[in-house]
């Protein structure tokens, strides 16, 4: 019964890691891609942990997986913005916004 449980976590984590390639993969520009990034470093960093302890039950395999998990979860939104700021910078030499740039708002609209 614990195989099978182990098995399952590990083909949710296959397929989550899968589907985030493939979306990066279809999106068009860089910074949607990164949103894709959070499939793997997100699900299945939080399940993995599930796994190993099904694996080997409470043991410090599974106290290292829980502080990996931690930390990607901990540090996935500042190196998604991060590499976003750093695409913006590579594209336009700055990261502030000018005011010709376009700008999305939440209701909708743009700046133009």
């Amino acid at each position: 019964m614990i195989h099978a449980i182990e098995l399952t976590l590990l083909t949710l984590i296959a397929v989550a890691c899968w589907i985030g390639c493939i979306g990066m993969l279809r999106m068009h520009t860089p910074t949607q891609a990164l949103h894709y990034l959070a499939l793997p470093a997100g699900i299945a960093s939080a399940l993995l942990p599930f796994a190993v302890f099904c694996a080997t039950g409470w043991s410090m395999a599974t106290a290292k997986a829980v502080l990996i998990a931690l930390f990607l979860s901990a540090t996935n939104s500042v190196v998604a913005h991060a590499t976003a700021r750093a695409f913006r910078v590579r594209r336009h030499g700055h990261w502030k916004p000018e005011p010709n740039d376009r700008i999305e708002f939440l209701g909708g609209s743009s700046m133009q």
